[in-house]
């Protein structure tokens, strides 16, 4: 490393160099990185200092490390762009994209509405709720937690099935057609029982995105909180129509 480097923290110059390699097609999607071992003797620094660098390039969605016998670091694909304006959901939009995404349910239960949750669909604190926990897997690496909210008032009954169906599908066969959808994103760090549901550490940052649904006549029908994991996608939001070029 040149003296300039090192002026830098090793682990953001090799991260910067494997993030090079990526973007200029000398490693392609799919490839096999090097080996923590491999990248140590390129580098010449401890194997800690490269987890480092791998870190950042995994959040950045650039890789993938697969464990157990076929496992290994591989250069992912580029990611899918989710839109928080196209009033789809995270799941609909990664299907759309070509993924093959499985829904697992992890519960399906009811809850007594904490005062947050009550006040978001004006109902009495400790009115029943419907709580549902998910996570969304593509070819076996899980990339999205969901936790969905209805009063139990609005749905009597539902079943895991149910809760497999695309939002706004179990919605509307509810007579509760979404007319008005609010999503509000925040960085996180990754909570308990999201570690466990998509493999992250507890320091690991995630993109929670929160959707607040309403049926006609202002009624609040569901509450959806998405978590992705940050190599998962990522998430753009767009104003107004993209006029088409005008040639002078």
């Amino acid at each position: 490393m040149s003296t300039s480097q090192r002026r830098r923290p090793a682990y953001l110059v090799i991260a910067d160099s494997l993030r090079s390699k990526i973007e200029s097609g000398e490693l392609k999607p799919g490839d096999r990185f090097p080996t923590e071992r491999e990248l140590v003797q390129e580098y010449k620094v401890a194997r800690m200092t490269v987890r480092h660098a791998l870190d950042i390039v995994q959040i950045e969605g650039l890789i993938d490390r697969k464990r157990g016998r076929t496992g290994g670091t591989f250069v992912r694909a580029t990611p899918p762009t989710l839109s928080l304006t196209s009033g789809r959901s995270a799941l609909d939009q990664l299907r759309e994209h070509g993924l093959d995404v499985e829904v697992r349910v992890l519960s399906l239960m009811f809850i007594d509405a904490p005062g947050h949750l009550a006040s978001a669909f004006g109902i009495e604190e400790g009115d029943s709720l419907w709580e549902c926990r998910t996570v969304q897997v593509s070819a076996g690496s899980p990339i999205m937690a969901s936790t969905l909210f209805i009063p139990q008032i609005l749905a009597p009954g539902l079943t895991e099935e149910d809760v497999q169906k695309p939002l706004t599908e179990l919605l509307t066969e509810l007579d509760l057609t979404p007319v008005f959808k609010r999503d509000s994103l925040v960085p996180a760090t990754a909570r308990t029982e999201e570690q466990k549901a998509l493999g992250v550490g507890r320091n690991q940052p995630v993109l929670r995105i929160t959707r607040t649904i309403k049926a006609e006549g202002g009624v609040v029908a569901a509450q959806l909180e998405e978590t992705l994991r940050p190599d998962a996608a990522t998430v753009e939001v767009v104003i107004g129509e993209d006029p088409t070029p005008t040639l002078d």
